[in-house]
């Protein structure tokens, strides 16, 4: 890779221009090795994606690849091995003031792998890692709160003491620094005590974007000195360092013509990298600019000639400065990162969305941001997706397409009433067209409705039993014995049999399979357990469900798929810390879609269910590197699994005039 000077070299450099290639040269020999950098850059699509670089520039990667939205803001952990960042709709614009309660918090692993949201739209503002990586300190308007990840629990609080954006936990865990504006001046660097909340000044006038160095003792930071001539009166941002007290302050590396921000020094303490552009703020709204690196022990560092800023610093020297790609806001890790399964991965998503994009569409619940919960429709691959339902008196939930996929049925509660996957169905059912409209409420009489075969009649279940309803004259045809089943019913695409949760066939929760001739009922699943969310296979022989934990006993819930007369029971996906349920096959019966919840459910508000869709000839799959899980089934794959964002209950038909 070619790699170019910083700037220009001018006559009053104490080194010639050749000399300096050799030194950049020798720098960037110096640091390659040295691990790695995230930033977020624009991509040829126009969106902004995360990327990884070796420090010298060399074998950058695309870590996200998500057209759909813009990253920003990447921080590694302090080892390494994990990454939270802000992912915001396209549409929107990266702001440099902003971007930290922009768009959802996302937590991944430190190659991009594993992307989770964390959190609503601006939820866990300006977050940034402890030291161990377990918790995030947040700063809002209303204060400083210091989060355990795992739980989402508030565990302290601080006041906020006039810091208002650019949060940052120190490596020691025992500071914050951050911008504030208690100091005389809207923009000012300060450090707080993160025990008792005492600030101090680091600098007043016009700082920002402020980082430690890895001893927790100092800080990097941007700073405007005033009195400058340049940029019509307003001056140029330079990068400077001082202590964590604002004792000492000096500068290191300034340029007339350039404003830098995004420093950030290496986990060794030797090097620093920053951004520099002619706009204010970093640029993040349009294409960025080129970011450099520099040694510490160079500093002060002038770029160009800079005739009114080398008089104030005769000793500063002109180099050398790395130029690295275009990017905005990097972290610098040490830790070695194997991205070639990350970049297989990422690759192997790519296809598998690409297979399904045009594949029919998906219906699904969600929470909006009034709080209700409407239905969607959405590409299989996550693309196009619009709301059908806009209500916010009402939830709905448990959409259902017809055979045909010209219709749905759903159910719909007062807002006030929570979202339950154990009792959703019990609610007013309506009956609208497959795009939302000529929605027709029939009431809560048909509790736990399920299409038949021909989308003329549904099978329901009453407290007398399992009633098949002609839709059109709402009349009870037949009534069949429920036989235990008290949830989830699902009349089969043959319509002879039914499969719901049911009890009596076991000391949990079973899935039962009943004969809708004989009413006989058997048990699907292992009936030591509770399972639940069951449905029915394409080729109406095979179930898939929920494989759930054994009572008193901890575990997580698993996606199975069985033979109707329970026989040949196959693990289809599992992951530690995460509850799978709702699984649906895909109409041509090649793709598995489901949800993965973060708490038992119960109750959907709190659980974070995402949709997830992997192929069925992929599975046994895997998610994470669970040991005990992998030793369980030694076969099983790891992915690709294609994330599709917050949903609920899905629904999925190969119908495709929406």
């Amino acid at each position: 890779m070619r790699l170019r000077i910083w700037l220009t070299v001018v006559a009053l450099t104490i080194v010639s221009a050749t000399s300096v290639r050799g030194q950049t040269r020798e720098l960037a020999d110096e640091v390659h090795g040295k691990g790695w950098i995230v930033f977020c850059s624009r991509t040829d699509a126009s969106d902004w994606d995360l990327f990884l670089c070796r420090p010298d520039g060399s074998d950058s990667h695309n870590i996200t690849r998500t057209p759909q939205y813009n990253e920003a803001a990447p921080q590694f952990s302090r080892d390494g091995r994990r990454l939270l960042y802000r992912r915001l709709p396209r549409s929107e614009t990266i702001s440099g003031n902003r971007y930290g309660e922009q768009g959802q918090l996302v937590l991944a692993n430190g190659d991009g792998t594993g992307a989770e949201v964390y959190g609503e739209s601006g939820q866990y503002p300006w977050a940034s890692w402890s030291p161990d990586g377990k918790q995030i300190a947040c700063l809002s308007i209303k204060g400083i709160s210091f989060i355990d990840i795992a739980p989402r629990q508030v565990v302290r609080t601080l006041e906020r003491r006039g810091f208002f954006q650019q949060l940052t936990w120190s490596p020691d865990g025992k500071w914050l620094s951050g911008v504030a504006n208690s100091f005389g001046t809207g923009w000012s660097v300060a450090s707080m005590n993160a025990e008792t909340g005492e600030v101090n000044a680091v600098s007043r006038v016009d700082c920002c974007t402020p980082d430690w160095f890895p001893d927790s003792r100092q800080i990097i930071f941007s700073n405007r000195p005033p009195g400058q001539s340049g940029n019509r009166g307003d001056g140029w941002t330079q990068l400077w360092m001082a202590d964590a007290e604002g004792k000492t302050r000096k500068l290191v590396y300034g340029e007339d013509g350039r404003h830098v921000y995004g420093g950030h020094v290496s986990p060794d303490g030797k090097y620093v990298l920053f951004t520099g552009n002619m706009r204010e703020d970093g640029d993040p709204g349009n294409a960025g600019a080129p970011m450099g690196l520099m040694r510490l022990a160079d500093a002060p560092i002038i770029g160009s000639e800079s005739k009114e800023l080398r008089t104030l610093h005769p000793d500063a020297r002109s180099g050398p400065v790395l130029t690295l790609p275009a990017g905005w806001e990097p972290c610098w890790t040490f830790t070695e990162i194997d991205l070639r399964s990350s970049q297989d991965g990422a690759n192997d998503v790519a296809k598998l969305a690409a297979q399904v994009w045009d594949k029919g569409w998906i219906v699904f619940s969600a929470a909006t941001d009034t709080g209700d919960w409407d239905l969607f429709l959405m590409r299989p691959d996550g693309s196009d997706r619009r709301k059908i339902t806009d209500t916010r008196q009402y939830n709905e939930a448990g959409a259902k397409f017809s055979a045909d996929g010209k219709r749905l049925l759903y159910f719909r509660m007062a807002n006030t009433e929570k979202v339950d996957n154990n009792t959703y169905g019990t609610y007013d059912l309506v009956i609208a067209n497959a795009d939302g409209s000529d929605a027709v409420v029939y009431g809560n009489n048909f509790q736990w409705a399920s299409w038949g075969p021909d989308g003329r009649q549904i099978a329901c279940l009453d407290k007398k039993g399992i009633q098949i309803v002609d839709l059109a004259s709402r009349k009870v045809l037949r009534q069949i014995s429920r036989s235990g089943i008290v949830q989830q019913l699902v009349w089969s695409p043959d319509g002879k049999r039914f499969v719901g949760t049911a009890n009596g066939l076991g000391v949990a929760w079973t899935i039962g399979c009943l004969d809708a001739e004989t009413g006989r009922i058997h048990a699907v699943s292992e009936i030591d357990r509770y399972n639940c969310t069951p449905d029915w296979l394409p080729d109406a022989e095979h179930i898939i469900y929920s494989r759930g934990i054994v009572p008193e006993k901890a575990g997580w819930a698993q996606l199975w798929v069985a033979k109707a007369d329970g026989s040949d029971r196959q693990l289809l996906y599992a992951e530690q810390g995460r509850h799978m349920y709702g699984g649906c096959v895909s109409p041509d019966g090649q793709y598995v879609l489901f949800t993965r919840s973060e708490v038992d459910l119960g109750k959907v508000d709190n659980s974070r269910t995402r949709m997830v869709i992997v192929r069925r000839k992929d599975t046994p799959m895997i998610g994470g590197a669970d040991d005990l899980l992998r030793s369980e089934f030694p076969n099983a794959r790891h992915g690709p699994v294609l994330d599709l964002s917050w949903g609920w209950e899905p629904s999925w038909t190969m119908k495709t005039d929406y």
